[in-house]
């Protein structure tokens, strides 16, 4: 099938079956914005590794039918691959998220640290954790993702390094060592890996050392100073890379 079909999430349950009804935004979509009918091929997939071939057999603004032609179940990348990163003002947040989606990034964590710019309160930290969630959704269904990431936080420095497993890297200008040379060094037989950006000020001497303390290595991503949200995309890059999740 191709692989610019529609792709859609669906209930693991329902996805199960050999038939399915897609409802709401993605039913709206195919009808109204795709023009879909009868016979068109689409790609759907549980976020848990199994993505379905699929026919439509009825299409309608409110539900689209759909028939299951065949199922393919994809094994969790490895290693897991994190990102924690510091909260940045304005909507500097949204397009990481949305950027380690489309790499492939499995967790994203999003922390306060002293730095951050952005202040907010329990309301406003929770609509913003509804617009990540859609965002991360909407970015997984772009690039055609078998399993969802995980998304996380706002939290504290504390919980985002308590979070932490496997592998931990801490992205820090005055670093001795290079991302590079700590992967080749310890990134072997790595079943996890976490990395850590801070926000635009930022991680101050204490986070790093509450990070260290959780087992994350401070590294260098080379001579250049990077904006945060270029730090994190760049990191995870470089990751990914290494393990041979990317390029």
């Amino acid at each position: 099938m191709s692989g610019h079909a529609p792709f859609f999430f669906a209930d693991p349950a329902a996805l199960e079956a050999d038939r399915l009804t897609i409802e709401g935004e993605d039913a709206r979509h195919l009808a109204v914005v795709r023009r879909a009918s009868p016979g068109d091929l689409v790609r759907i997939s549980d976020g848990r590794g199994t993505i379905a071939d699929a026919r439509l057999t009825s299409v309608t603004p409110a539900a689209v039918g759909a028939e299951v032609l065949t199922r393919t179940v994809t094994p969790a990348p490895s290693p897991r691959v994190e990102v924690h990163q510091g909260l940045a003002k304005g909507d500097k947040v949204d397009g990481v998220i949305r950027h380690l989606v489309e790499m492939g990034v499995d967790r994203i964590v999003v922390f306060e640290a002293g730095r951050s710019v952005a202040r907010w309160d329990g309301a406003r930290q929770a609509a913003a954790g509804r617009r990540w969630a859609t965002i991360a959704r909407e970015a997984a269904k772009q690039s055609h993702r078998a399993w969802l990431p995980e998304l996380s936080g706002p939290c504290s420095v504390a919980n985002a390094a308590a979070e932490g497993r496997g592998l931990g890297l801490v992205a820090h200008p005055a670093a001795g060592s290079r991302l590079r040379d700590v992967l080749a060094e310890q990134g072997a037989g790595a079943e996890s890996v976490w990395m850590v950006v801070g926000p635009e000020g930022g991680l101050s001497d204490d986070e790093v050392a509450t990070f260290s303390a959780a087992g994350a290595v401070p590294v260098s991503l080379g001579p250049q100073i990077l904006r945060t949200e270029t730090a994190s995309v760049v990191a995870a890059a470089l990751v990914l890379q290494h393990f041979g999740r990317l390029g």
